[in-house]
């Protein structure tokens, strides 16, 4: 019934999305974007300053919205009859508002040679049913991010870093046998990072028409108890099952972990707030399944089809997305542009010496291989889907619940939701 409730809101509001009408001057364009001030203002106010000189008569009102509160108030501005024309957005929540034919689509008002600037499995990670609906902007993979000074004190070496799941996994209990602490911060229960690595590991969440759950199976079943094991018996805190994602870094920054697989982006995070962690921080391959896939994390601009001037909204788009703009942008934040020349800079290719240069180095070749690992995360309802399997996780490991059991009720559930997409 709360699911339902929260998705009759959704649909109302989206409905008045499209019947209302903006109330924004002729003129204007309302560009929204999640949490980039007051950091990175100068950057964004100087695009739009360039922008306006060359399209006169045309304004960008820009407004800046927390990322946890994007959905809330994208939903309440439909509601209000002024939503803005052009968002940023994570590429998870695209599903969500496509399936509402939400967005406009630039291969409607761009040419072929300017979406073609893009990395095809960036395009692909902001698409819906195989068709655009926005373009990329700042992409992000992760990494093995961990303590050398604490991987010394514990008996290992850097050749002793574990390379796949498995391998992780024997080390997490290695290494808390020998010091009697905790090895990783990574979640398994809350914001579970088990559903990518089970794909990695060439196990699917669901069948490829996302008609039927299949983490299920008697192979996926195996791996994740891998993991439920690992907990019951002490090698994993209580905290990587309850605590969201945001949590693990900071776990790390306070020394009680030594390895924590993460997007190198918050390497700054750690220079800034730990200073003393940052010092002794190192940057390894990401952890990658038998298949060698990885997970890619795009965030997105999208132009709404309530949007009155959408071929000056995709100009301004490209714009703020072209390789010199990506470029410039990555400069100043520690993330991965979308577009191929870009990528082709020194600035992602020569090492000057810091760790920051050699993740981005790393991070840039893994950049070129990574997906969207996860076709559910396509559905329309993905949301409520996650959560239902991670209550199952949560059942196994806090309430001592027959995995089998959880992960077979959960799997009624979702075959409940999938067909509805």
């Amino acid at each position: 019934m709360k699911h339902f409730k929260i998705n009759l809101v959704i649909c109302i509001c989206l409905s008045l999305f499209f019947f209302q009408c903006s109330k924004k001057k002729e003129n204007e364009l309302e560009f929204w974007t999640l949490q980039l001030s007051p950091m990175f203002n100068e950057y964004i106010e100087k695009k739009i300053k360039e922008y306006e000189r060359t399209h006169p008569g045309i304004k960008i009102k820009w407004v800046d919205i927390p990322y946890d509160a994007a959905i809330q108030k994208l939903l309440s501005s439909a509601a209000a009859g002024s939503p803005p024309d052009i968002v940023n957005l994570s590429a998870d929540y695209i599903p969500q508002f496509a399936q509402m034919k939400a967005f406009a689509n630039p291969a409607d008002y761009l040419n072929s040679s300017e979406i073609n600037k893009f990395l095809p499995n960036a395009l692909r990670a902001v698409s819906f049913k195989n068709q655009l609906c926005g373009l990329p902007w700042y992409l992000n993979t992760y990494a093995l991010i961990y303590n050398k000074e604490l991987i010394e004190l514990a008996g290992f070496s850097e050749k002793d870093l574990p390379k796949n799941f498995y391998e992780l996994a024997n080390f997490v209990k290695k290494y808390k046998d020998k010091t009697g602490k905790y090895a990783l911060a990574w979640t398994i229960g809350k914001d579970s990072f088990l559903p990518t690595a089970l794909e990695s590991e060439g196990m699917s969440m669901t069948d490829s028409n996302l008609t039927y759950a299949l983490f299920n199976s008697p192979s996926s079943k195996e791996f994740f108890m891998l993991w439920i094991d690992l907990f019951k018996n002490g090698y994993i805190s209580s905290d990587m099952v309850i605590k969201p994602a945001s949590y693990m870094i900071e776990t790390y920054m306070s020394g009680q972990a030594a390895l924590i697989l993460t997007g190198s982006v918050f390497l700054k995070r750690i220079k800034d707030n730990a200073p003393k962690i940052y010092e002794v921080t190192r940057i390894a391959p990401n952890i990658k399944g038998s298949t060698g896939k990885h997970d890619l994390a795009a965030m997105s601009l999208c132009v709404l089809n309530t949007c009155k001037r959408k071929k000056e909204a995709f100009e301004f788009v490209a714009f703020i997305l072209s390789p010199e703009s990506q470029l410039e942008f990555c400069k100043l934040a520690p993330v991965f542009p979308s577009t191929i020349e870009t990528l082709k800079d020194d600035f992602f290719i020569k090492y000057d010496g810091t760790i920051e240069s050699y993740a981005r180095i790393l991070c840039s070749k893994d950049l070129l291989s990574a997906e969207k690992l996860l076709a559910v995360k396509s559905h329309s309802r993905y949301f409520e889907l996650k959560n239902i399997f991670e209550e199952a996780i949560q059942k196994a490991c806090l309430k001592n619940e027959s995995l089998d059991i959880a992960l077979d009720e959960a799997a009624l559930e979702w075959n409940k939701i999938l067909p509805d997409n």
